[in-house]
């Protein structure tokens, strides 16, 4: 989607590892800042990576409507519960005052499921040996070990749905669970929804954690966790990297047609100027399988438009950062500053792409561009204007950005973002 349509962003809202809002976590961002650092929420010893990027714990049942829902709420949710109020909070807008049934929410979800440590306890109580008579129990007393609200909080949607009873959301909808690219898309389809007429306010964003046993052992054996030390771990496009570190967190945001925000004297961070997204199917999680997608993703979002800032997906992977860095170069002009912020966030999944337009909308509004954290130097054949060392001025005044997300299997989206 791009064109003359113009769609404001008049709210933001961010839980990261960097910080609980979006001033605390620009604060340390643009100081070239990181979140990671030795994992603590499970034991990982024995194992190469000991790094991950954890939010800090906060107190959420004082700020809702509905407190007694907390307890349907994975850590994932409890984070994009903050962030939306956040985003709302900061937009000013009141909710109450609009059709409940033009209000618009997108979420893009993440890694859900009972973590095989809660059922332990519940297996070993009723584990005989007799298949038949395991069977049996099974529903009697080693039922009740396990948390009973343990299937609402494990359903991708389950965020959405207590989003939506938290804020009195109505109107249209979904849930996106395609990794990375997954709250870039809920973002397109509040573009539509205000563009086509279904709604006067978008709630758009993102959550995921991946701070769980199950998850950090799928990654390592996969070979895609760093095993540096964690005041180092996690650089992309440096050419020591060695892959990635988990971590967590939620970004939302509200969008508006442009003219309604305006009209209600809102003030507007910037303005969301096109997007695009595409996808090649395949069996590879490789990233040269899309760059075709990318590069459609790309010209649907810029629309052959200069920009004057490029967000990278910067997975931090030696192939992966080396083919985006290609799949860049031969699409932007020299000299474009490109920088990439999961050195500062950890990788986040679902929740990257809404966090990073957020952080990529306040370099915009304060005319600055946060640096690569821990980036020492480049591959040899890297001709990126990378931002690294130290947070850089941007030089324009009203700057478009291309911010990108790559999912593992060919799943692409380009958001292009302009200062208000």
């Amino acid at each position: 989607m791009s064109g003359s349509f113009e769609v404001a962003v008049t709210g933001m809202g961010l839980v990261v590892p960097l910080g609980l809002s979006v001033d605390d976590a620009w604060g340390r961002s643009v100081r070239g800042e990181s979140g990671i650092g030795p994992l603590r929420r499970f034991d990982a010893s024995g194992y190469p990576c000991a790094a991950g990027a954890e939010v800090d714990t906060f107190d959420l049942a004082a700020s809702l409507r509905l407190p007694k829902n907390e307890k349907f709420m994975s850590q994932s949710v409890r984070c994009a519960m903050r962030a939306a109020k956040e985003a709302i909070a900061s937009s000013g807008i009141d909710l109450a005052a609009v059709d409940p049934y033009r209000i618009a929410l997108y979420a893009g979800s993440g890694q859900t499921g009972l973590e095989s440590a809660e059922l332990f306890g519940a297996l070993a109580f009723e584990w005989t040996g007799e298949e038949e008579k395991d069977n049996a129990n099974m529903g009697g007393r080693a039922s009740r070990l396990i948390d009973r609200y343990f299937s609402l909080r494990t359903l991708s949607n389950a965020g959405l749905g207590l989003l939506s009873a938290e804020i009195g959301a109505m109107g249209t909808s979904d849930n996106f669970v395609q990794g990375d690219t997954a709250s870039a898309l809920a973002v397109v389809s509040g573009l539509h929804d205000l563009a086509e007429g279904r709604a006067d306010v978008a709630i758009v964003g993102g959550y995921e954690s991946l701070l769980t046993v199950s998850t950090f052992l799928a990654y390592e054996k996969a070979g895609l966790l760093s095993s540096t030390d964690p005041a180092r771990a996690y650089r992309p496009f440096d050419r020591e990297r060695d892959g990635i570190v988990l971590g967590e967190g939620a970004a939302f945001l509200v969008l508006e047609r442009a003219e309604d925000a305006r009209r209600r004297g809102a003030q507007v961070i910037g303005e969301i100027a096109g997007a695009g997204s595409a996808m090649e199917t395949g069996d590879s999680a490789e990233a040269k399988a899309s760059e075709g997608a990318m590069r459609a993703a790309i010209a649907e979002a810029a629309g052959g438009a200069p920009v004057d800032l490029v967000v990278a997906h910067g997975i931090g992977t030696a192939d992966g950062d080396r083919r985006e860095a290609r799949l860049l170069a031969s699409l932007i002009e020299p000299g474009v500053p490109v920088t990439a912020f999961k050195s500062q966030t950890g990788y986040l999944g679902a929740a990257s792409a809404a966090v990073e337009l957020c952080l990529t909308l306040q370099a915009l509004r304060r005319g600055c561009v946060p640096p690569i954290a821990r980036h020492g130097a480049a591959d040899p054949d890297c001709t990126l204007n990378l931002v690294a060392g130290r947070a850089r001025p941007l030089g324009k005044e009203r700057a478009t950005a291309l911010c990108l997300s790559w999912s593992w299997l060919g799943q692409c989206a380009a958001l292009a973002v302009r200062a208000a």
